[in-house]
């Protein structure tokens, strides 16, 4: 447990934004980078794989997966599914030319 915490006092850990987490070191380097809404951890640099471990064990406890709010796909559907009325086609081209050749003629 110790050694636990150890690893831990050496990073720092700041909300970017509403559901990402950076991970920083000692020096202020982005190590890495923790999605809330997905769990995923991506690193940006190179880090002992026990520290990477503690790190992304700690990360999953303290900020569990939240996952993205549900969008009601119902009312999409069912407006999707309504038949649409058909517009009727009408064929202004051939009666606008027979307009001009009217007013030509006159």
């Amino acid at each position: 447990m110790q050694k636990h915490q150890t690893t831990l006092s050496g990073f720092q850990f700041k909300r970017a934004t509403a559901d990402l987490i950076y991970v920083y070191n000692e020096g202020s380097y982005l190590m890495a980078e923790y999605s809330e809404r997905t769990g995923v951890v991506s690193w940006q640099r190179v880090l002992l794989a026990t520290q990477r471990d503690v790190i992304e064990r700690w990360l999953r406890e303290r900020y569990p997966v939240q996952p993205a709010p549900v969008v009601r796909k119902e009312a999409r559907a069912e407006s999707a599914a309504a038949p649409r009325p058909r517009k009727a086609r009408v064929r202004l081209h051939h009666v606008k030319k027979s307009r001009q050749v009217k007013k030509a003629r006159r």
